[in-house]
């Protein structure tokens, strides 16, 4: 960022408003994890606070917390955090990195350990957290962002805090379900929680970020209080270079922080299209926002990014694509750290529905002729370097050999097998499976089993049509 960044009163601001916001975040709700974060952001740098108030809505009890912290991940000590092919790209200025400070820790705390090379911090409670039982973890840390078209860090337009603080990692079977950063893929894994993010917003500066957020003036400083319920992640992106448009649609808060004039109307049809045929949208707002980007887009709760450098329909596919995140990833989850097809694949198939269902039929066949036609390519080259292309869908991120790999497996194959589905299925039936799992499984974190049984209940033995796609060599 290239302005200087003033806070005033910074602590006694936090101190004021912690034990308020506490109280405020639990009235009248039903009991959730929560997470209360403060910014001070800076020239140099940023300083937080947070606390986490862990709910135990399992039937398991744990004696200890973990918490992912990805930001840590793009530290000097570490590998830059992308493939090598994606490094010029990735950092056009040259290699950068960031760095994450925790200075505090405390709360129903007996102990805790920060494993750097993990990104993992494991907080060892006081007591044991039975099912319907609370613990709270409070943290200060300090954090600088990479200059990086990077899903975390700033470049000439501005920056985006994404995996910028410590994270519960998801639970899954009575266990924290961890794994190594990865540099393929979307290395993200978390239930749902409800945030509230207070940071101040640099003069001249523009923002967007997960759920609603309310502006105020504090000595002189605009403050903004972004507040969110059941989402997996939360994301900021600021600017002082793009303009800010809001608008509401059907209930929900529509903003984008960019340049296309069409960017709102995508997005209200792709509202539109999803929430008539897999259930209601799940949040109060959507946002998006246009940045460098080395991908097409990335999709956090209730707000997405997509790449600037986009045009055409390119840009509303990619648009269209995020969006649909909010139905598989946000509000349906999946343990993207091992089937990341089960969360892209029927996001490319939801998107290949907007595009027929906005009478863009050339496009949409486009879409499948390309999946076909890369995924052909790709076992080709694969062949004629003496490694066959391994067909299984599944695996841990870490395990793929590469990003291209991973495209074809992730993507474009999982779109052929959604494709192939329908026409098995039929168009009718498969939506009505799909919808079934949407509604059952939101705000929970479903398995490759949740779905295949969510097509048998619609359909007898559907699931076997396709699960030879999954496993296929």
């Amino acid at each position: 960022m290239k302005k200087k960044i003033s806070l005033a009163l910074f602590i006694a601001f936090i101190t004021a408003l912690l034990p308020l916001s506490l109280l405020a975040c639990r009235k009248d709700t039903k009991p959730t994890t929560t997470y209360k974060i403060w910014l001070d952001i800076q020239e140099d740098g940023i300083e937080a606070a947070q606390t986490v108030e862990f709910f135990n809505d399992t039937p398991y009890t744990f004696e200890e917390l973990k918490f992912n912290v990805y930001s840590n991940a793009f530290d000097s000590r570490k590998p830059l955090a992308c493939e090598s092919q994606e490094q010029n790209e990735a950092y056009p200025e040259g290699p950068s990195f960031g760095k994450f400070e925790l200075k505090q820790l405390h709360g129903d705390v007996k102990d805790y350990d920060f494993d750097f090379d993990k990104n993992l911090i494991t907080v060892f409670l006081d007591r044991p957290v039975a099912p319907g039982q609370s613990a709270t973890v409070k943290t200060v840390y300090s954090f600088t962002l990479p200059h990086t078209k990077l899903r975390y860090g700033f470049n000439e337009r501005g920056a985006t805090l994404s995996g910028f603080y410590p994270q519960l990692c998801a639970i899954v079977d009575g266990d924290w379900y961890y794994d190594d950063f990865s540099t393929i893929g979307d290395p993200y894994f978390a239930d749902v929680a409800d945030y509230e993010v207070t940071f101040n917003l640099p003069d001249g500066f523009e923002y967007v970020s997960s759920g609603i957020g309310k502006t105020s003036q504090e000595d002189g400083e605009t403050i903004v209080c972004a507040k969110a319920k059941n989402i997996r992640d939360f994301a900021i992106v600021l600017s002082d270079e793009l303009p800010k448009k809001s608008e509401k649609h059907n209930g929900v808060e529509l903003n984008y922080l960019g340049e296309n004039p069409d960017t709102l109307e995508y997005a209200k049809k792709a509202l539109n299209l999803y929430s008539s045929i897999f259930g209601k949208y799940a949040y109060d707002s959507l946002s998006v926002a246009d940045m460098p980007f080395v991908a097409g887009g990335m999709e956090y709760g209730s707000i997405c990014v997509i790449n600037e450098s986009l045009s055409g329909e390119t840009y509303e596919e990619v648009v269209a694509h995020e969006i649909a995140h909010q139905w598989w990833y946000s509000a349906v989850g999946s343990n993207n750290l091992i089937s990341a097809w089960q969360d892209e694949g029927l996001t490319n198939y939801s998107t290949y529905l907007y595009f027929i269902d906005n009478n863009n039929l050339v496009y949409a066949d486009d879409m499948i002729a390309s999946a076909y036609s890369q995924y052909r390519r790709f076992c080709d080259i694969q062949n004629s370097v003496g490694e066959p292309a391994v067909g299984k869908l599944g695996g841990r991120l870490n395990d793929f050999p590469g990003n291209y790999y991973y495209t074809n497996l992730t993507y474009n194959k999982s779109l052929m097998m959604w494709k192939y589905a329908q026409d098995a299925l039929g168009r009718e039936t498969l939506i009505t499976a799909l919808a079934r799992y949407a509604e059952k499984y939101r705000f929970k974190i479903a398995s490759e089993d949740d779905l295949w049984n969510s097509l048998d209940e619609t359909s007898q033995d559907a699931s076997a049509l396709i699960k030879n796609w999954i496993k296929a060599v």
